[in-house]
């Protein structure tokens, strides 16, 4: 029997580094009902960043080099669906002069519109137009064999733009230093410098196919018209640009990866894939351009950025143990949850820290609301389990505070996001992950204070699953908003959720019988699978 991808990604996450907990996690907090009201959560950006005892641990031991442990004053935007990252991006490249760069790393890459409703914006015209206005461009993406030809494609156009007159000629570059052939490089970012500005972002959302999309998720035909659409009619995800100290930190991400020895895809499979690279050399760290580079610091907004490597991979110089920073994190960011935490999750399976995590915040929480891709992977063996695993455990212990959803099948959207919010202060998503703690406060219809930026990404989140207008949802207690989700989800079809996977709630059905049973479906799930592949 074949070794489902999913044992390979449960094992991987299981041999996660030992978390340091905070003594204040170890104090035992109050019980609280469903509809208790909400309690003040944490607002200092300290009690939800990894410290730098923490950091190193989720590093096992070797310490992090050339980034700030976190950073304040930055300047955040955040994307509730991807059109707007699109088009502000393409209009930062569109920006770029003589001596300026455009530094990108990526799962994968398509010649697609930025800007659907104007032509001339696709990827590789805006790479053509800043390489010719004298700026740098480099990209680094992974050797992704499940579209590869479009990456091929991609790759031959920035290749062939004139070579750049240092570090070259490279400017498109296949990475596929990983521990596994299953393994893949998910980090999303864009670096720009634009004379003395330097913009970032990072996130969920690749500059491929699929990707662009709307809040309102109605735009099929443009997308299908203009090439966009690959799979999908819409897509579910998070994105952030930064301004501020915060983006050097993402800068020498790419740096410590570009530079790194020894370098990508050297071996006879990847010249008999088309993945060998031209010929490259080291970048200068971002801030070593003729012109000097303003930062500026005048921003509310605390960040930490947070990475993933492998630990099984042994050759990252800059992180000779691997980093597991982003799970660190969001362990930590989970225990502090005071009142909520909204889950929006490609894959909600299971990971054994994380449902400990939770099931310990259960008691002393209101709401644990999770919106995860329907499940197109179930066909896959193992995948069924690891959901429901995950999923049966809280559901069955606390049916009045869990609430799950998924998209609508007749809406044919995709969940990408890795998104966590908490208690309306802190955010983050991704493999490549910004960590966000608002120094704006805004007073709440619950009757706490709160964070600005989180609070108003919860509220566009809560907008995009229920139709509802920003100014009907600011107004609403968390409760209230609650509410707007259940209806949603029982709706006569026109928004984009609805309750969780059926044969979880079959589960807690009076008179449920045997062969409704979850857990037996999933038995007879294998069983089909080993008889079918012996």
């Amino acid at each position: 029997m074949s070794a489902s991808p999913f044992d390979d990604f449960s094992k991987g996450l299981s041999r996660a580094f030992e978390f340091i907990v905070d003594p204040f996690h170890l104090k035992k907090k109050a019980e609280k009902d469903a509809t208790a009201p909400f309690d003040q959560p944490y607002l200092e950006p300290t009690r939800w960043f990894l410290t730098e005892d923490e950091m190193l641990r989720s590093r096992n031991g070797s310490k992090r080099e050339g980034m700030h442990l976190y950073s304040t004053g930055n300047r955040v935007k955040l994307y509730v669906a991807s059109a707007g990252y699109f088009s502000d991006v393409a209009d930062d490249m569109n920006s770029v002069r003589d001596g300026d760069l455009v530094y990108l790393t990526g799962w994968g890459t398509c010649n697609v519109p930025f800007k659907p409703h104007e032509p001339d914006t696709k990827l590789c015209d805006l790479a053509e137009g800043a390489v010719k206005r004298g700026a740098d461009w480099r990209m680094l993406v992974w050797s992704n064999l499940t579209e590869r030809a479009q990456n091929h494609e991609v790759r031959d156009l920035i290749n062939s733009l004139p070579p750049p007159e240092k570090y070259g000629p490279a400017r498109f570059v296949y990475d596929d230093r990983l521990p596994f052939p299953t393994s893949s490089h998910h980090q999303k970012s864009v670096i720009v410098r634009k004379g003395r500005d330097l913009v970032a972002y990072v996130g969920g959302v690749d500059l491929t196919n699929d990707r662009w999309d709307t809040i309102e998720h109605d735009q099929a035909e443009l997308r299908e018209r203009t090439g966009i659409k690959c799979q999908w009619n819409g897509w579910l995800d998070a994105h952030a640009r930064v301004e501020g100290p915060a983006t050097k930190d993402v800068a020498q991400n790419f740096f410590d990866r570009w530079n790194a020895e020894p370098k990508p895809s050297q071996d006879l499979m990847n010249d008999l894939l088309d993945f060998e690279n031209p010929a490259y050399s080291n970048l200068p760290p971002i801030d070593e351009g003729e012109i000097p580079i303003d930062i500026p610091q005048d921003g509310t907004h605390a960040v930490q950025l947070c990475r993933t490597f492998s630990p099984d991979y042994d050759h990252y110089g800059f992180a000779p143990q691997g980093e597991q920073s982003i799970f660190h994190a969001r362990i930590k960011a989970i225990r502090n949850a005071q009142n909520y935490i909204f889950i929006q999750d490609q894959y909600f399976i299971l990971v054994p820290e994380l449902l400990d995590t939770i099931m310990e915040m259960m008691p002393s929480i209101e709401r644990l609301i999770v919106i995860m891709q329907r499940t197109v992977e179930a066909e896959y063996t193992g995948y069924a389990k690891y959901l429901y695993d995950m999923v049966a455990p809280i559901q069955e212990k606390y049916p009045d505070k869990f609430k799950l959803y998924t998209t609508k099948e007749s809406k044919q959207l995709y969940i990408h996001s890795k998104l966590v919010i908490v208690d309306d202060v802190m955010t983050s998503d991704s493999e490549i992950g910004i960590n966000i703690v608002d120094t704006e406060l805004v007073q709440s219809p619950d009757n706490i204070t709160v964070n600005k930026l989180a609070r108003d990404f919860r509220i566009q989140k809560f907008m995009e699953a229920t139709k509802l207008t920003y100014d009907e949802l600011d107004a609403m207690t968390f409760f209230e908003a609650c509410d707007a989700l259940e209806t949603a989800a029982h709706d006569d079809g026109s928004t984009a959720i609805q309750p969780g996977l059926g044969w979880l709630a079959s589960s807690h059905r009076p008179g449920c019988g045997p062969e409704d049973d979850p857990a037996k479906k999933i038995k007879n799930f294998f069983n089909e699978r080993k008889n079918a592949e012996k």
